[in-house]
């Protein structure tokens, strides 16, 4: 799954990927570009010369390739850093034009080398092929609907039972609608049903969907929080569509199972920290009625996050009651978004 513009999925896999092609790369960039005739005599490994093997020394040419291999690996340390699904595939898509190429060049002109350096250059080359298109394949291959969740009858929508309204079926899906649908699929695997019932009025839709699209690329929180405070609104909302998808994604983007665990006795948990703990009172607050949040609570989140910050974590608070309260009125239940990770459970809110 993803959430807006942050990947979701794969976070580890992808993070190690990127790291393992961008560190190597750069480091032998820095060796070409500061010692370029070490880099042209021992390159991969003392007295080698696999570079030497090739033609007279130019050091503008080496020179001009280490800065290259820096710049490369710069770019792919930065997308592992980030895990922007823009900048991962940005990333992903630059390395390829360089490695394919690459690859495919040395492949033609093996003839200096004896047999072990063929061997090595082919499997050092390749592998920056393998590698580069394993992370795009990585961050581009579309979710799949957990094993767990039965298929629907031709022409309806999965989840739909007790859903107080008629949902809006592929078959009779409008164009936007169509294209909900399918934006849906891309991201989840299915289509939410949240998403069948608006679909009945495509203005209000299109204005939900381009709300959900600017508060998943709002980053100035740490994804990880928001999960956080996500799952728990909808666990004291009692929303069952809210509190599966919170929990599916919130396990797809790293938050320990050992923090959802701590929800419902967070103030005393050594799992959270403080500013996780504040945020999560802030929560709670936003989730009374009347809303109870104090100055004081306020005065301590400021201490952690700046004005912008704050906002996008009242926002996302705010977001996920609206959430629950919409779906509550129509008996939206779950999807099995959180199959085969943990769930978290329904809370009361505090009096």
């Amino acid at each position: 799954m993803k959430y807006g513009d942050h990947i979701t999925r794969n976070r580890g896999a992808i993070r190690f990927l990127a790291l393992a092609l961008g560190i190597p790369q750069a480091l032998i960039g820095l060796w070409a570009l500061l010692a370029p005739r070490s880099f042209y005599d021992d390159f991969p490994a003392g007295g080698d010369g696999w570079v030497a093997a090739l033609g007279p020394f130019d050091a503008h040419l080496v020179t001009d390739v280490g800065a290259l291999f820096v710049a490369l690996g710069f770019l792919m340390c930065f997308a592992a850093a980030s895990l922007r699904r823009g900048t991962v595939i940005a990333a992903s898509v630059a390395w390829l034009l360089f490695a394919v190429p690459h690859f495919l060049w040395h492949s033609f002109n093996l003839g200096p080398y004896d047999t072990p350096d063929t061997v090595g250059n082919a499997v050092s080359t390749g592998w920056l092929v393998a590698g580069g298109a394993l992370l795009l394949w990585l961050v581009l291959r579309p979710a799949t609907r957990p094993a767990t969740a039965a298929a629907p009858a031709a022409g309806t929508a999965a989840g739909q039972d007790g859903i107080r309204i008629p949902v809006v079926s592929d078959a009779k899906a409008g164009p936007l609608a169509r294209m909900a649908f399918r934006q849906s699929r891309r991201e989840v695997g299915k289509v939410m049903d949240p998403i069948r019932v608006y679909a009945h009025h495509t203005t209000l839709m299109l204005g939900y969907g381009a709300f959900e699209t600017a508060t998943g690329r709002a980053d100035r929180v740490e994804p990880e929080l928001k999960k956080l405070v996500a799952a728990k609104a909808a666990a004291l909302a009692g929303c069952e569509f809210c509190i599966d998808i919170a929990s599916g994604l919130a396990g797809e983007a790293g938050v320990p199972e050992a923090k959802l665990r701590a929800l419902p006795t967070y103030a005393d948990s050594p799992e959270l920290d403080e500013l996780e703990r504040l945020a999560l009172d802030l929560t709670v607050g936003m989730t009374r009625t009347p809303v109870a949040v104090s100055d004081e609570l306020v005065a301590r989140l400021r201490e952690h996050l700046d004005e912008a910050q704050l906002v996008e974590l009242v926002h996302e608070i705010a977001l996920e009651n609206y959430r629950a309260r919409f779906n509550w009125a129509f008996g939206i239940g779950s999807q099995d978004f959180a199959a085969g990770s943990y769930c978290v459970r329904p809370e009361a809110v505090p009096a």
